[in-house]
């Protein structure tokens, strides 16, 4: 099992197997209007029993141009989360990341930054991706401070459109494998000092 550990979480690789009360909860984000406003997602029409077997067969035959992780917090091992990369694009060598903590009492206490952080350093040091973006509601200060203190900067701001929200005025975030790196690095030096 493919599992990735940060100070405060873990990520499980979304093709693991999942238990029914992982995937209910996973549902129940994917329901909860308030959560996808501010992660720009769209409410499922599936049914319970839908939403199972579509995340059943994604797990075992999705997208290949992506990679998704189950979040848990490491002092409860509860499910809080999800984050991953998508749209990865290998011969320009980067992707979109996203990134939710759909267990409310877990928001604001650096659980998606750390999460954030964990899954950089495992794509960076791994893989050949070479730079990470995002997108951010202008609004959503929260998420772009959270994302500005593990590295992300500011490269685009403006109209936006998706199909799944329409338009709407975003921001983009990207950071690099060497700006990741150093910022690593430079981490480990005040660690050791």
């Amino acid at each position: 099992m493919a599992v990735l550990y940060g100070a405060q979480v873990f990520l499980r690789r979304f093709e693991e197997r999942m238990s029914d009360a992982e995937i209910a909860r996973l549902y129940a984000w994917s329901r909860d209007e308030e959560l996808l406003r501010q992660s720009g997602g769209m409410k499922t029409e599936l049914s319970q029993e839908e939403f199972r077997e579509h995340v059943r067969g994604e797990r075992l035959y999705g997208p290949t141009n992506r990679r998704m992780f189950l979040l848990f917090a490491r002092d409860t091992l509860q499910l809080i989360g999800r984050i991953g990369i998508f749209a990865i694009d290998w011969n320009r060598r980067d992707a979109e990341m996203g990134v939710v903590i759909g267990e409310r009492d877990y928001q604001n206490r650096g659980y998606g930054r750390d999460a954030t952080r964990t899954l950089l350093h495992h794509l960076f040091t791994t893989s050949s991706l070479n730079a990470i973006y995002l997108y951010t509601f202008a609004e959503n200060v929260r998420a772009q401070r959270s994302f500005a203190a593990v590295g992300f900067r500011v490269t685009e701001q403006g109209p936006r459109f998706t199909p799944e929200v329409g338009e709407f005025y975003g921001v983009k975030m990207e950071i690099t494998r060497a700006e990741f790196l150093e910022m690593e690095a430079k981490q480990m030096k005040v660690i050791q000092s």
